[in-house]
């Protein structure tokens, strides 16, 4: 029997488990989980056709009464609404019923998009995750947040839907690129230089035995205590009215990064990474981080071979321009996450533009 671990998570709208092993999904029961008889997979068509079977045949062991598929190709220009009526229609046409389990299977795109269509469809029905990517497991598929792109910026259209579960398994992270690897890690570290220290210490050591073989029952449990605290946080606030925003630590930048990019250059875990270093640079100018605490930063971002310059297209005039289009914006103000010491951090507004501007020069 495969080790499995299990993490539960109360948020307020309903609670639901995560469950972490390296390759444990065939000896899993999918009716632990749901009893939902009408079972619809979204897939990513780029995951290898041994993955696919592997899913299809743990579906159908639970003998679902209707069980049917759609692959799509997952990238940012299919993260529509377009794609999503697509998606709404067939169900329609194949006649899926309240009683219905959504089951997404893929990376970050997948996850977001399978997740929106779950909240509005029939008003919404249950929706299961097995991400496939390093930062799918450890952020999307965590948390409720659902959403789509609109014509020029990213996650404008979408709902809080809770999962029914997250089934993290490592064994799909095996036939990851080191790129797509590299930006899970980003989300990782950005919770443990937002919330905990130990976390940043453990993937410091861990972080040596990059480029050797991974330890995915070692990774499996990284990926555990980096959702624990993702976790925390949106049990008290599910709805972003507050400490959620924390998880926003490096987003305003990287959001801003990709758009002026046109979804086309940095991945979002790229992106990511390299929107830490920059708000960290902007705690650093506001005094609340010493040149010895962003150095640590800008090293464990290096370490884990993300990017630590921004792309020559990414002027810093472009990307403040894009950043007062953010979502996240209150009120019209600018609102920053910014570290106020390693593993704390703090919401900060009215940031004049010239440390704005001189913190995206890195």
């Amino acid at each position: 029997m495969k080790t499995i671990k299990q993490l539960k998570v109360s948020s307020p709208s309903s609670n639901y488990s995560i469950y972490f092993g390296d390759n444990f999904v065939n000896s899993f029961s999918l009716k632990k989980i749901s009893n939902s008889k009408e079972i619809f997979l979204i897939f990513d068509s780029k995951l290898p056709d041994s993955s696919i079977r592997k899913i299809k045949s743990f579906i159908r062991k639970s003998k679902p009464s209707k069980f049917e598929s759609l692959k799509f190709t997952a990238n940012e220009k299919n993260k529509s609404i377009e794609t999503s009526q697509k998606i709404i229609e067939k169900l329609i046409d194949l006649k899926f019923s309240r009683n219905s389990l959504i089951v997404s299977f893929g990376g970050g795109i997948t996850t977001d998009l399978s997740g929106f269509v779950a909240s509005i469809y029939l008003r919404g029905v249950e929706v299961m995750h097995i991400p496939t990517t390093l930062l799918a497991q450890v952020d999307a598929s965590i948390g409720g947040k659902t959403g789509v792109n609109s014509k020029n910026f990213k996650n404008m259209i979408g709902a809080f839907k809770q999962p029914k579960a997250v089934l993290i398994d490592t064994y799909f992270l095996k036939s990851l690129s080191k790129r797509h690897m590299a930006a899970g890690y980003s989300e990782i570290i950005k919770h443990a230089l937002i919330d905990d220290m130990r976390l940043l210490s453990k993937l410091e050591r861990f972080g040596r035995k990059l480029g050797k073989r991974t330890d995915y029952i070692d990774l499996a449990d990284l990926i555990k205590i980096s959702s624990k605290i993702k976790a925390k946080i949106v049990e008290q606030d599910e709805e972003e009215k507050s400490i959620r925003a924390h998880l926003n630590f490096g987003h305003t930048y990287a959001h801003a990064i990709e758009s002026v990019q046109s979804f086309k250059g940095l991945n979002h875990g790229e992106a990511v990474g390299v929107g830490m270093l920059c708000a960290a640079k902007l705690s650093f100018l506001l005094k609340k981080l010493t040149v010895k605490e962003f150095n640590r930063v800008k090293c464990v971002i290096k370490k884990y071979k993300l990017p630590t310059k921004l792309p020559s297209n990414c002027e810093p005039q472009k990307i403040l321009k894009a950043m007062e289009m953010d979502k996240k914006n209150k009120n019209n103000n600018l609102r920053f996450i910014i570290l106020n010491g390693l593993g704390k951090v703090e919401i900060v507004e009215n940031v004049p533009d010239d440390k704005i501007l001189n913190s995206i020069k890195i």
